[in-house]
């Protein structure tokens, strides 16, 4: 805030102090806000450490449940099974607000006791596993999207928070805290100034009587 624009008056004084009040209730609001997405972002961070672990489990058995029906029926069996097969993976896209931002809410429509929709004349046991262990899988994929997404979105969130709370602390701030303690001073001025006026006026009518 450049002084120039500023009319040092006690309006601008009250003025100033108001605009001051308010920029640091805002950066009091936006700490807040950012120390509470922080620790959703640790939270969310955590999820998906935790589920990425388990879904790199379940491909694992599943992928030797696959090797397995490979071995017992051969890899073009297999592959031709797949590739007649009508399944489809669907799933729910949604969204929810964590203070005020918008995070992914992904949800795979599962079907309970699904079992496989190929025959079973060229298949295994091994297949059925494999079927079973991937559809598993995708509920987890779902899972870990919605955590990764959601701590894509907090971290850029909280940046932009950051940033904000840096340009009021540092910058507006202070430009204010300047601002009113030069208008303060300006009036403190003016006033010793008119107290000496004053005092000589009445010293001048004195010594007329």
């Amino acid at each position: 805030m450049a002084m120039e624009n500023i009319s040092p008056t006690r309006i601008s004084l009250i003025q100033t102090k108001k605009t001051l009040k308010l920029a640091e209730t805002g950066r009091e609001v936006l700490e807040h806000k950012r120390d509470i997405l922080l620790r959703e972002l640790r939270n969310s961070i955590y999820e998906a450490e935790q589920i990425r672990k388990e879904l790199t489990e379940a491909l694992t058995v599943a992928y030797q449940n696959l090797r397995d029906a490979n071995i017992a029926k051969g890899s073009e069996t297999i592959f031709n099974t797949a590739l007649v097969s009508p399944f489809k993976a669907n799933y729910l896209v949604d969204a929810r607000s964590i203070m005020g931002v918008t995070v992914p809410l992904i949800k795979f429509q599962s079907e309970k006791n699904v079992k496989p929709d190929y025959g079973f004349a060229n298949t295994s046991a091994n297949l059925d596993k494999a079927f079973k262990k991937f559809y598993d899988v995708l509920s987890l994929v779902d899972k870990l999207a919605t955590a990764e997404g959601t701590t894509f979105q907090l971290a850029n969130n909280i940046n932009k928070t950051q940033r904000r709370v840096n340009a009021l602390k540092h910058v507006l701030i202070p430009k204010y805290r300047d601002a009113v303690k030069w208008i303060e001073l300006v009036l403190e001025e003016k006033e010793r100034e008119e107290f000496i006026r004053t005092k000589r006026i009445k010293n001048m009518l004195k010594v007329r009587q």
